[in-house]
């Protein structure tokens, strides 16, 4: 798949007068499609091999550590990146949809380094949702389950193939929908096709990659920003729901879900409550930024420098939370928030009545206590990577000031909405060791920070063995 999409920013090279990148698109592609026959051909005999956990873990974690590889060639003919370290950073950036781009001044690249990186923001937004149905809801990952959604019934001697393929057949053409969509509205308001294209793949992805230094507000018409809110939105929303709003008469049901009215519920309430303490934020422009941060997608909407003026800790608190549960968004998700609502809340109601009985649910299902203790899993993991990583940081010089919006924005996949906060140390002028660092962290947090803990298990090695 990766090489299909190669096509299109190496058709851009060719077109270009000077082929300044058609030679390192040209290696690329021919690498891509080398590599990805190689392994079609191997694997064909053990096509009908049942499927083990641990190897669909493996493949998640092999996917975006080592594709990364591959998908950087092209970006080494990039005027802004200086050098293969630089160029895997801005590839793991977009293919976990995380944002944090070493290309500071977008418009000083060509149109195929652009396309390139709009296109690896959609393709990992895709792989992102394809796992999360394959892998984290089958095994509950974190506390993330979908009992009985037809997208997770699949039969448990089913070949690796099909555990992949299903819901890949399944998502592909929603996607795709909502893709055209979003391409076919930016340029009906009056944006040109090539930053219609790339913006519509960041936006749905929801990797806030802009093609624009300045803020959208300043940029877009309002048509094209409700556009891109829209977008950013649609990503949020799990597949679940996401496929149940192309069906027309169920669409409604899927707004009245829990999940779906707490997110709904935080994008407005964030809306009015910077309306009323941030000054100079008023209009519309806050509703969607509202959105851009709950979807972590971190574009920005404000006129100006109007975001960089925000207090810093009232910015991270969305892209904290993030979208919902098996979206391609980051952040905790929003399931996980209500899970630990409610068992708070239940734990507070026994300290007045200490023999009474709480019974929990959650989308019509009963919560147990293994989905609690997912979920607290998930949130004490959560906070020893975001400690960890704010002292490697620290290692390399980086202030704690620095540290901690950069370390929560890449285990929360929200890294775009850093370069929007004014602060003084770029990701270009990083160390290549610093760079890879936060690459990694981007990495964990895409592939969900218990699935990176088994990596560290016996049982894991036993089986690697």
């Amino acid at each position: 798949m990766i090489a299909l999409l190669m096509l299109v920013p190496w058709l851009a090279s060719l077109v270009d007068a000077d082929f300044t990148h058609a030679g390192n698109f040209t290696i690329g592609l021919m690498l891509t499609t080398f590599i990805s026959g190689a392994l079609l051909l191997s694997g064909y005999s053990s096509r009908r091999h049942r499927a083990n956990g641990m190897e669909l873990l493996l493949i998640m974690v092999l996917f975006w550590t080592l594709l990364p590889a591959i998908a950087a060639i092209p970006f080494i003919g990039a005027t802004q990146i200086d050098g293969l370290v630089a160029a895997y950073f801005e590839a793991v950036s977009a293919l976990t949809t995380s944002g944090g781009s070493i290309l500071a001044v977008p418009e000083a690249e060509t149109a195929p380094i652009l396309l390139w990186r709009a296109a690896l923001s959609w393709l990992g937004g895709l792989w992102t949702l394809v796992f999360a149905v394959a892998v984290l809801a089958p095994f509950g990952i974190g506390g993330i389950t979908l009992i009985g959604s037809p997208l997770l019934q699949h039969d448990e001697d089913a070949p690796l193939s099909s555990r992949l393929g299903r819901p890949l057949r399944l998502i592909l053409p929603v996607y795709l929908m909502f893709t055209g969509l979003g391409v076919a509205g930016l340029a009906l308001s009056g944006s040109p096709m090539t930053e219609a294209f790339c913006l519509a793949l960041s936006a749905i992805s929801t990797s806030g990659m802009s093609v624009y230094t300045a803020s959208l507000g300043d940029v877009l018409s309002q048509g094209g920003q409700a556009v891109m809110a829209i977008l950013c939105f649609i990503g949020s929303i799990s597949v679940p729901m996401l496929m149940v709003l192309t069906l027309g008469r169920e669409a409604r049901s899927s707004f009245q879900a829990g999940e779906m009215r707490v997110f709904i519920a935080l994008i407005l309430g964030y809306t009015l409550v910077t309306m009323l303490t941030v000054p100079n934020s008023g209009g519309i422009a806050v509703l969607w930024q509202a959105v851009a941060l709950h979807s972590t997608a971190g574009f920005n909407f404000m006129p100006g420098d109007g975001l960089a003026a925000w207090p810093l800790v009232w910015v991270m608190v969305p892209v904290l939370i993030g979208g919902m549960a098996l979206s391609t968004s980051g952040g905790i998700k929003v399931m996980r928030a209500i899970i630990l609502a409610k068992d708070l809340g239940s734990e507070l109601g026994k300290l007045s009545y200490p023999s009474s009985v709480h019974p929990l649910s959650l989308e019509g299902r009963h919560l147990q206590d293994r989905d609690f203790n997912a979920a607290w899993a998930f949130t004490a993991i959560f906070i020893l990577f975001v400690t960890l990583g704010v002292l490697l940081l620290g290692l390399f010089g980086t202030g704690l000031a620095d540290a901690w919006p950069i370390v929560l924005g890449a285990l929360t996949n929200s890294l775009a909405i850093v370069s929007h906060l004014d602060m003084p140390l770029g990701f270009a002028a990083m160390p290549d060791a610093l760079q890879i660092t936060i690459a990694l962290l981007m990495i964990a947090g895409r592939i969900e920070l218990l699935i990176l803990m088994v990596l560290f298990t016996s049982s894991f090695w036993r089986y690697m063995r």
